[in-house]
């Protein structure tokens, strides 16, 4: 065709297309289900079984590398850095419980009601068999009347200082030591037993009368490492215990390495409230009376030779009736048959 013939349409511009280009735009103007499962190039999510294959075990390796350096770090934290005689991970510092614990606002009984005063005293026994270190024995002095001193009006509580494994007290063994808000009547305490290293305890009443508190074995806890058993129990019993009253006691634990705080019941400090309710109308019940036992019944022989009146201490038995079936015979006799009638129609 002649030049002169042509004529141009505009400018013209020349774009390259490259093989990827393509396929993106192929892929792109593919349908979802092709995209997840293409059954015609066995892919699953754009990648062949071995695609797969390879790209699993690369991950495999990789994880069982770290897997590896983990395990190697961790044996020798624990096997050449931790003592293995110490426990790996520490609690706090133990906390306090008191027994019989109360699951009302005060522990309240009558001294004359068993019914009210066993369930406590084989709470108390429940509890010191569990320490598993002759208890009862080491506090029979306040087991008088095997009540623990509840049918006595002399009524015990224990104070229990938890088991922490591990736990070593930092103790105050001199008076100077003592902290600013400690109580006067501690200094006293410390400075007469002072001489070894004790965890101390003390309690006053908050509301109430106050009773007359005795400690056994003392108003503190032999420290130690391995504190067991009844090392870790302090029993105060109350004497001069005040009648249909509610005493409210707050008792503390002084140590350097036991926080005390007001907020958290048995967090270096324990509440607890006792009403020992008194009725003079009553006749008090024997106190050494035995918990959990059965009553135990005898068999008496009995003489088939004595009489029922004998049994009956000496009382005189009615005469027996006469027989019913001769009564019955005499009147038999003696009556008329009458003719048998009918009756008007």
């Amino acid at each position: 065709m002649p030049e002169e013939v042509m004529v141009p349409a505009g400018d013209y511009k020349l774009v390259k297309q490259n093989r990827r280009t393509q396929e993106k735009r192929r892929k792109k103007d593919l349908p979802w289900s092709k995209r997840v499962f293409d059954i015609d190039e066995h892919k699953l999510f754009d990648r062949t079984a071995f695609a797969w294959l390879r790209i699993t075990l690369y991950y495999l390796f990789l994880y069982c590398i770290i897997v590896g350096i983990v395990a190697f770090w961790l044996a020798i934290l624990l096997l050449a850095i931790i003592d293995p005689k110490r426990p790996r991970w520490l609690k706090g510092p133990p906390g306090l419980s008191m027994v019989p614990n109360q699951n009302r606002s005060a522990l309240e009984y009558f001294t004359h009601l068993v019914n009210e005063i066993n369930p406590i005293a084989d709470r108390i026994d429940d509890f010191l068999n569990k320490l598993n270190d002759n208890a009862i024995d080491f506090f029979s002095d306040f087991n008088q009347d095997t009540c623990w001193g509840y049918a006595a009006q002399k009524p015990t509580v224990f104070i229990k200082l938890n088991s922490v494994i591990g736990y070593q007290p930092e103790t105050y063994d001199t008076p100077d030591d003592l902290p600013k808000e400690a109580p006067s009547s501690l200094q006293g305490t410390v400075g007469k037993l002072g001489n070894t290293p004790k965890i101390w305890l003390t309690c006053e009443v908050t509301q109430g009368p106050q009773p007359d508190m005795v400690f056994y074995p003392g108003p503190y806890f032999e420290a130690s490492e391995k504190m067991t058993g009844v090392t870790r129990v302090v029993a105060i019993q109350m004497n001069k215990m005040p009648k249909n009253t509610e005493v409210y006691f707050f008792c503390k634990v002084w140590a350097r390495n036991i926080p005390i705080d007001d907020e958290y019941q048995g967090t270096g400090h324990i509440k607890f409230a006792l009403n020992m309710r008194y009725d003079a109308d009553n006749q008090p019940r024997p106190t050494k009376k035995p918990r959990r036992e059965r009553p135990v019944t005898e068999d008496f022989p009995v003489d088939s030779n004595e009489r029922p009146e004998d049994l009956l201490g000496g009382l005189e038995m009615p005469p027996s009736p006469e027989n019913e079936k001769d009564l019955l015979d005499q009147m038999g006799e003696n009556s008329q048959k009458e003719d048998m009638t009918e009756p008007p129609s």
